[in-house]
């Protein structure tokens, strides 16, 4: 049996994969051997041509022997028994809050020097703080949770091409179109596999639905989790009050403003205040809430859930080998 072998000079130029379906593209945009598929005596002539047209010289013709059939249940049990299912860490999918972003308007009215008195200032910016970002600490901590949600926890609870499990499930579909190709070979064609031999779509709970198996809890993440944990331990601090803020971050400016002209004529001035840097306030309120986030462990959950679903993905991988083996044992006898 006569393959295409592709050695590291490859460049990615394209040009071999595009001559033939037993040269494929890998996710790196280099050439990689078709896991199907041999050269045919047929089609040798041209296999010659396209290891020549090379620019980097990093094709060959490599001929290997087929492999006796009795060995080959054996072999292929050996090879989906070693492919690794990962076992998730805590670590893996630990959230760092401040790693999102959270952002509230700009504060209005800043530098209005509009108030008759320095309190009356004070409390303007207070409550313009409390508008704009104290009183939303629901919806900051669910956006954590959702950018959180996108970022570690996607992977998993999807089913696409980029997903945790049609990544694991492409692995053992490439050996078994390896044994499928090695099969063929060595009768000659004359032997057929089952069709759908080299599918391999295993999944926690059997089904490709994060509703329907352990992962429903990853995907509804924002909605199953509670922001009374986070508001407990943000509260514990006696510096987390709007007055606190406002007093620590804020600043409170006056200045004399013209009020007019007196009974005689003359220009009259009073002093009248503003505030300013409220969105200091707002920013180190968004820091301590993003800490207390931290704090309580939201990710506990979350890898419970993992770890079940991957518990039960190997135990239906292990069965679904067994019947891999059983079909290709059939076939050969």
């Amino acid at each position: 049996m006569q393959k295409f072998q592709v050695d590291s000079k490859c460049i990615g130029c394209g040009s071999c994969f595009l001559e033939t379906t037993l040269l494929v593209e890998d996710s790196a945009g280099k050439a990689v051997p078709a896991a199907k598929g041999s050269i045919s005596e047929a089609f040798l002539p041209k296999a010659k041509s396209i290891v020549a047209a090379c620019p980097a010289k990093a094709l060959s013709i490599v001929t290997t022997a087929a492999v006796d059939l009795k060995t080959l249940p054996n072999l292929l049990e050996k090879k989906l028994k070693a492919v690794t299912i990962p076992e998730i860490k805590l670590q893996d999918i630990k959230m760092d809050a401040h790693n999102y972003s959270l952002s509230c308007p700009y504060p209005r009215g800043e530098n209005q020097y509009v108030y008759s008195s320095e309190s009356k200032a004070f409390r303007a910016a207070e409550n313009e703080f409390d508008r704009i970002c104290y009183s939303q600490y629901r919806r900051f901590i669910l956006d954590v949770f959702v950018q959180y949600r996108e970022d570690k926890l996607r992977y998993y609870y999807t089913f696409d091409e980029n997903s945790f499990w049609h990544k694991l499930n492409s692995q053992y579909e490439k050996i078994l179109l390896e044994i499928v190709n090695e099969f063929e070979a060595a009768t000659g064609g004359k032997k057929k596999l089952p069709e759908d031999f080299a599918t391999f779509a295993e999944y926690p709970r059997g089904v490709a639905n994060a509703e329907e198996n352990d992962l429903y809890i990853l995907k509804h993440f924002d909605e199953k989790s509670t922001c009374s944990g986070v508001m407990q331990d943000f509260n514990e601090s006696k510096y987390h009050t709007r007055h606190s803020y406002i007093d620590m971050y804020a600043d409170i400016d006056d200045m004399e403003v013209y009020a007019g002209e007196s009974f005689w004529g003359n220009s009259k001035y009073e002093d009248r205040y503003c505030y300013c840097n409220v969105y200091k306030a707002c920013e180190e309120y968004i820091k301590d809430l993003k800490d207390s986030i931290n704090y309580v462990d939201v990710e506990e959950h979350p890898y419970d859930c993992l770890s079940n679903a991957i518990q039960n993905y190997k135990e239906r991988v292990a069965v679904l080998i067994k019947q891999k083996v059983a079909e290709l044992s059939k076939a050969i006898r």
